[in-house]
């Protein structure tokens, strides 16, 4: 960065730019920032040196978090045309991201972490379907799938499908978010986040090799096209890298940077397998490592999945994006208020839960246990399951149900080697007295 050291230029800039005077370069240069010949005009017009109103204006973009992006998505390139909407909503999401789901102190850790399972198993359940392994399914076998997939991982029992092993996989792997964002985005750590997602460890990291990819087996979510050719693939992972590892200069905005990151991989399909499931991880962990961390947590995919999987369909190679991002940074804004929703929605239903059964001598994740075996009295409770879900030992989840089958509030069965329990025949009357 180049410094203004003579105090009557930088007197002049002060000027020219309270008069309005450089007005202009701004407009011109956030269409497309290669093209700076207004800034030649400066000299001779103003009396002001070309390079300290680069200076100048590199110094307020970098400031004010002004996004600038042209070159992206393989074989394409595009630009965003600055708006008063894209700041607003820049400003926004950066004020909703100060978001945390530990924030509110009227909630114990075991209910955050209870509602924090709840949105990312919703969240990674469409994500599975969306890989190049498995064939598209109709709206019956897709429900009957995610519901068989989410008792798999509610309970923490073993997959049966291999949709069920990718959901596995990728739910797993967003729980190691914070490890797994430790490393830089090299080509390296790349290649390793493929071979760490991939089922098959034989085509984990491996590239396309061929020029196509087949598409009739990718279910509508999936629309990439045939990325880029073969021979492309390596230069364009090692662009994608370089984005992800060095700071743009003008600056780029995070989240920007994620979009572009995200859609990018999604264009080029570099990988053998599982495409759009790798640009899902390493968009999230790109997320993490851009400084925002509940954002890969919140729901997303859910909300919006066929919008959000939906990559840019440009007429030409060289395409306007800036209303593509701006939708996409509407489902991001639109995420921190449905998280910011769902965590009020869990702290009225705590506060209900704890009133409704402060006069009894259990604690509050007894007290949950209870309220859905009243509601729903065939409802058949697990160790297991109550561990998982709320990020418990196996020995405080066993306790929780001993000592309600000691008050009589519930009963226990074996089955196999698992026990069961079930709200007890004449607990309704005891909880009533």
């Amino acid at each position: 960065m180049e410094y203004i050291t003579d105090p009557q230029v930088a007197s002049n800039l002060i000027l020219a730019l309270e008069d309005g005077h450089l007005d202009y370069l701004f407009q011109t240069a956030h269409v497309d920032y290669s093209e700076r010949d207004g800034l030649v005009g400066t000299r001779s017009t103003l009396g002001l040196p070309r390079t300290a109103v680069i200076a100048l204006v590199s110094s307020i973009r970098r400031a004010q978090g002004l996004p600038i992006m042209a070159g992206a998505w393989g074989d394409y390139s595009a630009w965003i045309t600055l708006s008063a909407e894209m700041l607003e909503l820049l400003h926004e999401i950066d004020v909703h991201a100060r978001f945390d789901f530990f924030s509110n102190p009227e909630l114990p850790d075991d209910e955050v972490r209870a509602l924090q399972n709840r949105i990312l198993i919703e969240e990674v359940l469409p994500l599975g379907l969306t890989i190049d392994q498995l064939s598209p399914l109709g709206d019956i076998e897709g429900a009957q799938a995610r519901n068989a997939a989410r008792r798999m991982l509610s309970e923490d029992t073993q997959p049966t499908t291999e949709y069920e092993q990718w959901v596995l996989q990728f739910f797993n792997l967003m729980k190691r978010l914070p490890e797994l964002a430790e490393e830089p985005l090299s080509l390296r750590r790349l290649t390793e986040l493929h071979k760490i997602l991939a089922l098959d460890k034989e085509t984990g990291g491996v590239l396309r090799t061929v020029d196509t990819v087949d598409t009739s087996t990718i279910c509508c979510l999936t629309a990439d096209g045939s990325g880029v050719a073969a021979k492309q693939i390596m230069g364009e992972m090692s662009a994608i890298a370089t984005y992800g590892t060095t700071r743009q200069k003008p600056f780029v905005h995070p989240l920007i940077k994620t979009l572009v990151y995200f859609y990018w991989l999604r264009r080029i399909q570099p990988f053998q397998v599982a495409n759009p499931l790798f640009a899902r991880l390493a968009v999230h962990i790109f997320e993490y490592q851009q400084g925002y961390p509940t954002l890969p947590l919140l729901p997303l995919t859910r909300t919006a999945s066929r919008e959000w999987a939906v990559p840019p369909a440009p007429d030409s190679s060289h395409f306007d994006a800036t209303e593509f991002v701006i939708k996409r940074l509407k489902l991001f804004l639109n995420a921190y208020t449905e998280a910011e929703r769902e965590l009020d929605k869990t702290v009225r239903r705590f506060g209900a839960l704890c009133e409704r059964f402060g006069d009894i001598d259990i604690n509050h994740r007894q007290a949950r246990i209870l309220d859905k075996a009243l509601s729903v009295p065939t409802t058949v409770f697990t160790i297991r399951r109550h561990a998982r879900i709320r990020g418990l030992s196996y020995e405080t989840a066993r306790q929780d149900f001993l000592q309600l089958v000691s008050a009589g509030y519930l009963e226990q069965q074996k089955r196999g080697r698992l026990f069961e329990f079930r709200l007890a025949p004449d607990a309704p009357k005891k909880l009533t007295k």
